[in-house]
């Protein structure tokens, strides 16, 4: 590592440290979320000495290797170098909530059908629906499923952006495409993000893109 360099003095206005590897310098990374903790470096002796140094100072309960934090189920395999984050147990309390367990499953975030009614043009304008649609819990449901997006499920990132627009002024279409992203999910929950440090893929981002 190498410091950009602070001012010593006017006449030394920048000293720089010495650059290390980091055998010299052991890397630990601690990410911390209220009470809960993860550590992760390269030498598992290392980690054994932070706890140490930590639980000196704090009251802390080892749960040893991590295999779930903030909702987010842990798999590794260490040998074939894998680690998987999945939210199914999340994804089964959000379903519940909504009452889509028992719905039926399709095939892709969004309907093409969606395409066109999800526009401003389909905002509310009738009293009767407007009503109706304030006892829907349309703004809990993005919200849910937000948390499931920025974590382990960038598959329904377009699809959800498309129905939180109408946040502040859903229809029964908004609703209705809403579902239709729940129903997804039930065919998809032990869906996740897999970091494969053996892939060719592992240094390289690869998306795709309905071409329309």
């Amino acid at each position: 590592m190498k410091s950009w360099g602070f001012p010593r003095s006017m006449e030394d206005p920048y000293v720089y440290l010495k650059r290390v590897s980091n055998e010299v310098f052991s890397l630990v990374i601690l990410v911390l979320y209220v009470d809960d903790m993860l550590i992760a470096t390269k030498d598992k002796s290392i980690v054994k000495k932070v706890k140490a140094q930590l639980n000196a100072e704090f009251s802390m309960k080892d749960l040893d290797p991590a295999k779930c934090i903030l909702g987010m189920e842990i798999h590794k395999d260490e040998k074939g170098g894998k680690l998987w984050l999945t939210q199914k147990k999340y994804a089964k309390k959000v379903l519940k909530k909504f009452n889509m367990l028992d719905a039926k499953l399709v095939g892709t975030p969004l309907a093409n059908h969606f395409k066109h009614q999800l526009s401003t043009a389909f905002c509310l304008v009738d009293a009767t629906e407007k009503g109706l649609m304030s006892k829907v819990p349309y703004e809990s449901a993005v919200g849910s499923l937000m948390y499931l997006m920025v974590c382990t499920r960038p598959d329904i990132a377009y699809a959800l952006g498309k129905v939180s627009k109408y946040n502040a002024n859903p229809r029964k279409v908004h609703w209705e495409a809403m579902k239709w992203i729940l129903r997804y999910i039930k065919g998809t929950m032990r869906y996740g993000l897999l970091f494969d440090a053996q892939s060719h893929t592992a240094k390289t981002f690869v998306g795709f893109v309905d071409s329309d």
